[in-house]
């Protein structure tokens, strides 16, 4: 009897300690059902930023195979303090320069896994069909890509993307009220060579069939966006891409 006893202690000790291990390893759920360990969480964190996590889908989740190794991240950032001016009356008028956060970061496995993101440091006045996008020079697109933007009232998914032997491009509708606005976009690639970044924020409106007229190219705005009609190029803000090495 004493021996059946400190059998169903030990049982019910182990199963103790493995309810109290599962509850440690999932350490954030969104609402699509996508759980996180704290590692996991933190990769994505550094792969994308803080607050990714919540709008990620299985298929974003997916992008990445086996167990995740935030070392293996790399990350180049651009930060343009010159487009789409606005005015504030704080004591009198003056002039504030909008502010935005461009960064490509890969993550080093094969297929290598990129991501660009466009962080919104002020709600910008201007809310029409933005562009993102890369130009690849070497290496080559391993599946579709994914884009989104975040905002305090959601997500909004493109309305068109152009793809391409040598890239693709994301055309988005900025969302017409709320701040807190991030540009993300995923993809893979096979091959070494340079990836080229871009994010285009429109700085008067386009209509979606002027938005989407752009090509991919190494000379087009943020080495990316090509728009032949010099009409359409001159209603984005011409914001300096970004690259890294694959």
């Amino acid at each position: 009897m004493k021996k059946f006893l400190n059998y169903v202690m030990i049982f019910v000790l182990l199963m103790i300690i493995t309810t109290s291990v599962n509850a440690q390893e999932i350490y954030y759920e969104n609402s699509n059902g996508i759980s996180f360990t704290k590692d996991e969480y933190d990769f994505f964190t550094k792969m994308y930023y803080d607050g990714y996590q919540e709008i990620m889908t299985q298929e974003d989740r997916d992008m990445f195979e086996g167990e995740l190794d935030a070392s293996k991240i790399e990350k180049v950032t651009y930060t343009d303090y010159k487009s789409d001016v606005k005015s504030i009356s704080v004591k009198g008028s003056y002039h504030e320069t909008q502010a935005k956060i461009l960064q490509i970061t890969k993550y080093n496995e094969n297929p290598t896994t990129v991501s660009i993101n466009a962080q919104w440091k002020y709600s910008p006045n201007v809310r029409s069909y933005d562009l993102i996008g890369a130009y690849l020079s070497g290496p080559t697109m391993h599946g579709s890509s994914t884009a989104k933007i975040n905002y305090t009232g959601g997500t909004i998914l493109p309305s068109a993307t152009n793809s391409a032997s040598n890239g693709y491009g994301s055309v988005l509708l900025l969302p017409s009220s709320g701040g807190n606005i991030v540009v993300s976009s995923t993809f893979r690639v096979l091959g070494s060579g340079n990836v080229f970044a871009s994010y285009q924020h429109a700085k008067s409106v386009v209509s979606l069939n002027n938005a989407k007229s752009f090509s991919i190219s190494y000379s087009g705005l943020g080495n990316v966006f090509y728009f032949s009609n010099m009409n359409i190029r001159a209603k984005y803000d011409a914001m300096q891409g970004v690259s890294i090495g694959v």
